[in-house]
């Protein structure tokens, strides 16, 4: 028989964790939380023969293998997250043993803890700019009364040349002036925020171009506002194209450091792209 694993999600409250519904990231394991007064693991146990290490890299190369459980993994965060700040772990994240778990936590509790007293009563969520270019061209042109083009038809030729080579430049500033006051509109709300990495159109599967990415940490009590406030910033921009996309709760990914030292007794981490 395969040993077995203990299995990270996340890490939560002292007391939080105990009652999950989720099945686990192999789809039919029990989900608990081990709890040493200080933070709490959410876990549970995995075949080594599936998710260990080498195992689990291998794997993770399948979409029909990875995109299931990254779903189940996923899952057990979000349903912590109805009730208790969250701090989720790479999809893969495997300890030998709950022993050796509960080891690191009894290291590592403080810190978490003063994590998740950050991460408490806020949500993560990200803002995508896209940009329709030929409509940002479009209105450049109309824009910019200069750049009329004269009747004669040599003239023409190359007045157009001119003025699509202007029009070219002009989106350059455009773009980086647009995300900048965006950006800027949007920053007072946010308890913090991160920039992402821009997708191209092969990766968003959109004809428009990705301009602005973004995650923020929010206070709940602020998410009204703020979606108000993007609403606000994509309709100043929506006649030169942009569109504005708010999206969320997400677990906070992007607002939690990586594990603290000392995690020797973890077998292995995938970190996901």
């Amino acid at each position: 028989m395969s040993s077995l694993g203990v299995y990270l999600y996340c890490f939560t409250r002292s007391g939080a964790g105990r009652q999950i519904k989720a099945s686990g990231v192999d789809g039919h394991g029990t989900v608990t939380a081990l709890d040493t007064g200080r933070a709490a693991a959410v876990f549970s146990t995995v075949r080594l023969d599936e998710f260990g290490g080498e195992a689990v890299a291998s794997k993770a190369q399948d979409p029909q293998w990875l995109i299931p459980r990254a779903c189940e993994h996923e899952r057990v965060i979000e349903e912590v997250m109805q009730t208790a700040p969250a701090l989720p772990v790479r999809f893969g994240t495997i300890f030998s043993s709950s022993e050796a778990l509960e080891r690191f936590l009894a290291k590592q509790g403080p810190a978490l803890a003063r994590i998740l007293d950050r991460l408490s009563d806020k949500e993560e969520w990200a803002v995508k700019g896209f940009v329709d270019l030929a409509r940002l061209k479009e209105w450049l042109r109309v824009a910019d009364p200069v750049r009329r083009l004269p009747e004669s038809p040599g003239a023409h030729y190359f007045r157009q040349k001119r003025l699509d080579a202007q029009v070219e430049e002009a989106v350059k500033f455009w773009r980086r002036g647009a995300a900048d006051q965006v950006r800027a509109s949007l920053a007072s709300f946010a308890s913090d925020a991160r920039p992402l990495r821009l997708q191209a159109r092969s990766v968003t599967g959109r004809g428009a171009e990705m301009i602005f990415n973004m995650a923020y940490l929010l206070l709940r009590d602020d998410i009204d506002r703020f979606r108000e406030r993007v609403s606000a910033a994509g309709a100043a921009y929506a006649e030169q194209g942009l569109t504005l996309e708010l999206s969320g709760p997400w677990p906070p990914y992007n607002f939690c450091p990586p594990l603290p030292e000392g995690q020797d007794e973890a077998l292995g981490v995938l970190r996901s792209a």
